[in-house]
């Protein structure tokens, strides 16, 4: 290179050195210079941003106020805004600015609200828990207001509960430390292939995997039930939750088949048995021995009673001894019939879908005291519901096989009783 092409080249440096913000430099050919220059800045830019960070933990956080308001019977949204002194304004243009994301006016008793506000008594934001597992928050960005939802952060662990049936389901289950809800929710996993008020039997077993939750290092119950096995009679049922093809989460046995069937074993959710199928029972009315072809829950007045099926409400009303009652057509094969009811919640010619509730337990007609009479008939002939084998819903989809696989063999080995 002669002494001309190494002066251009050495301009050409100079002049990237200029713009990189060090052309104050005298460049001598030795770029070591540069790059010390280059590392000082570094180091200078380092120093600047702890500064800017110790500066903004020293910066005093806002101190905001919390006020909880629990939803009460009877309660519209302006009565808990007026309790927590929100303006009657201010509430209305809170539900004007949610109602995309949630309608205030459809609060939920028994769920906690949360008003936020600085230290001159403002409106800074308001968290409303509709439910177990999701929040609306709505805060003030200036003039307006902002709603969007987001999911309540528990922290969770898995726990294993594991009991014998000497009486019931329930005092079996609280025996173990679970909560009333808790056994519920088990029982409504195998609703569709045990009845759980006149199947059980003295010395059956279960055992539960589920998720145990908390929040600020309190109790916050219960979550999702990962996989559960229960054994009737000798029979083992078992359920995994598992991600089906639509993307919800349900339950399937060990092999993959859905448990959810075209008929619930029952229409009540618990309670005890006082009858059962039986081609001769002693008619305590009428007072004579005759067929009774269906099955008796024994339960308080009142207690809701759910179709077990998809169908269409073909009679409701007074019909003779059967007092208030209910006839539902669920296709070309099954109707189910319930009588002795004290109200009735739907109306001939309705749609029902599987546990809707359709009316209440009473003790209309010839009977002698708050019962439900639960009958099903096939081709119009009565059978026993107890025998009655419908099939069940999609099984877990080829593409998704190895995957329930895993979930399976992940609980499988703790679920062994």
């Amino acid at each position: 290179m002669n002494s001309f092409e190494k002066e251009h080249v050495l301009s050409i440096l100079i002049l990237f050195v200029s713009v990189a913000g060090i052309g104050s430099l005298y460049f001598s050919g030795d770029t070591s210079a540069i790059t010390q220059e280059a590392m000082n800045q570094k180091k200078q830019a380092e120093v600047t941003t702890k500064e800017k960070q110790k500066q903004k933990k020293k910066e005093p956080k806002i101190k905001l106020n919390k006020e909880k308001y629990t939803v009460k019977s009877g309660d519209t949204f302006a009565d808990v805004t007026e309790e927590l002194g929100i303006e009657y304004e201010q509430m209305l243009e809170l539900v004007s600015s949610s109602k995309k994301v949630y309608d205030f006016t459809n609060i939920k008793v028994g769920q906690p609200l949360y008003l936020y506000t600085n230290e001159n008594d403002e409106f800074v934001k308001m968290v409303y828990e509709k439910n177990s597992e999701n929040k609306v928050i709505v805060k003030k960005e200036g003039e307006d207001y902002k709603a969007e939802k987001k999911k309540i952060e528990y922290e969770v662990t898995t726990t294993t509960a594991e009991g014998t049936i000497s009486s019931s389901l329930f005092a079996a289950g609280k025996k173990v430390g679970m909560s009333e809800a808790l056994v519920l929710e088990f029982a409504e996993i195998f609703a569709w292939n045990i009845d759980f008020a006149t199947q059980l039997k003295e010395g059956d077993k279960f055992k539960v995997i589920y998720e145990k939750r908390s929040r600020n290092g309190e109790d916050a119950g219960y979550g999702n039930i990962l996989a559960a096995k229960f054994i009737n009679n000798g029979e083992e049922h078992t359920a995994f939750l598992f991600e089906n093809k639509d993307g919800k989460k349900a339950y399937y046995d060990k092999n993959g088949k859905s448990l959810v069937r075209q008929f619930l074993k029952a229409p009540l959710r618990y309670d005890r048995i006082s009858s059962g199928y039986t081609n001769a029972r002693f008619h305590p009315t009428l007072g004579q021995n005759m067929p009774h072809k269906a099955i008796d829950y024994a339960a308080a007045r009142g207690t809701p009673i759910r179709a077990v099926g998809d169908g269409t409400v073909t009679y409701a009303g007074w019909n003779g001894g059967y007092g208030r009652y209910i006839d539902i057509r669920h296709n070309g094969t099954y109707q189910t019939q319930y009588a002795h009811l004290s109200g009735i919640a739907v109306s001939s010619g309705q749609s029902v879908s599987q546990g809707d509730i359709i009316g209440y337990v009473g003790s209309t007609g010839f009977s002698t005291g708050p019962h439900l009479h639960y009958q099903i008939k096939k081709h119009g002939a009565k059978v026993n519901p107890l025998d009655v084998e419908l099939p069940a819903g999609d099984p877990v989809p080829e593409s998704k096989k190895a995957e329930f696989k895993q979930v399976r063999e992940k609980y499988a080995g703790k679920l062994e009783i």
